[in-house]
């Protein structure tokens, strides 16, 4: 694309050889200052990131906008491929929407999709990392969300947005875990360790909830017999 930086994956680690990128490098590594910035453009790249990475990076690239300055992406729409799937007649059909989400894994490190998105999800970390102005559309025909958001003045603080980052990332952690995957994530992200935030149970939680109160129970007769 004219006008732009365009970036690729390290050229030996895909299995494309006639991509024609200004630069080739794991994205994770990219450094640009702050506010340097002015637009971001990111088509099916959005959910190769890991889900703690991917919360740091879209705070990475919040800070180097420029007031005004926007990021827009193009996720895989969960609900529309489950549409998708539920249409497929035969096992060898829905293989095709099984990849929309999980991912062509045509390449050992940057072919899979590490996670789901629909709108909500999107406005949730877009806030967590601090644009409040964002819009969307629906691409109907893979399907796709294309999700922009709109740095504004003032922009959020690194306090702030260390603390709402925190508190997103708790929520995938399950009651049973202790605390020990949400510890790798914090040291992944290279963030400060601190206590857990108290992640809620949810309705739809409640049968696992349940099940972990019998499992610990079934533990504690094993110890005693």
């Amino acid at each position: 694309m004219d006008g732009w930086v365009n970036v690729d994956g390290p050229k030996d680690d895909l299995c494309y050889n006639d991509l024609k990128a200004d630069v080739h490098v794991n994205i994770a590594k990219l450094e640009y200052p702050d506010n340097s910035i002015d637009d971001i453009l990111m088509e099916a790249v959005f959910e190769h990131f890991p889900r703690h990475i991917a919360i740091t990076q879209l705070r990475k690239f919040y800070k180097w906008l420029k007031p005004g300055g926007k990021i827009a992406i193009l996720v895989p729409d969960f609900w529309g491929t489950v549409k998708m799937l539920k249409k497929s007649k035969t096992p060898q059909e829905k293989q095709f929407w099984f990849r929309h989400l999980f991912g062509p894994q045509d390449t050992t490190e940057f072919g899979t999709h590490y996670d789901a998105f629909d709108v909500e999800k999107l406005k949730w970390m877009f806030k967590v990392v601090g644009f409040d102005k964002c819009y969307y559309e629906f691409i109907k025909r893979w399907p796709n969300i294309r999700f922009t958001g709109v740095k504004e003045d003032p922009p959020k603080s690194d306090f702030d947005a260390n603390h709402d980052i925190i508190d997103y990332i708790a929520n995938y952690e399950a009651k049973d875990e202790s605390g020990l995957a949400f510890a790798a994530w914090m040291r992944s992200m290279k963030m400060e360790m601190q206590e857990k935030p108290e992640t809620p149970v949810f309705r739809t939680q409640e049968m696992y909830k349940r099940l972990g109160v019998f499992n610990r129970l079934k533990n504690k007769l094993r110890s005693i017999v």
